[in-house]
């Protein structure tokens, strides 16, 4: 992961903390062991909201994640009971992070098994902090 990678996760660490929840970083997420561990662990108790979040940045338009990284993601919130995220965040967009439902809000790579991600994909169905954490709701119209 690149240094912005990993500053990006600590923005979301303490974005989550300041908002009420427990969090924790798991930092070199995928390395040093072939369990699956996802980016950021986050739970509250008062909100009735647990998640576990794989976190993605790009300075391009798509984002791509193997269908190993979801079904890894997935495996530890089913044995946690919580729910699992994709956040993305466009760089080059100047936009903040957006949270996709994993797997049912991602795209399918044509011919492939694995994942995708576009601005245009998040920014249509993606939540920010605020919706995913319960602060406000979704103002985007419904077509």
């Amino acid at each position: 992961m690149t240094l912005s990678g990993v500053q990006a996760e600590r923005d979301l660490v303490h974005l989550f903390w300041d908002a009420g929840f427990a969090v924790l970083r798991a930092p070199a997420s995928g390395g040093g062991t072939l369990l699956p561990r996802p980016d950021l662990i986050a739970g509250s108790q008062k909100r009735q909201k647990f998640f576990v979040l794989e976190i993605k940045t790009a300075r391009k338009d798509s984002i791509y994640i193997s269908e190993e990284q979801i079904n890894g993601l997935l495996e530890f919130a089913s044995r946690l009971g919580f729910e699992a995220f994709l956040g993305v965040k466009f760089k080059k967009r100047r936009s903040g992070f957006l949270f996709l439902a994993v797997p049912d809000e991602l795209e399918r790579v044509k011919n492939s098994t694995n994942f995708k991600v576009t601005f245009a994909h998040a920014s249509q169905k993606g939540r920010t902090v605020g919706e995913l954490i319960g602060e406000y709701k979704q103002k985007r119209l419904l077509e």
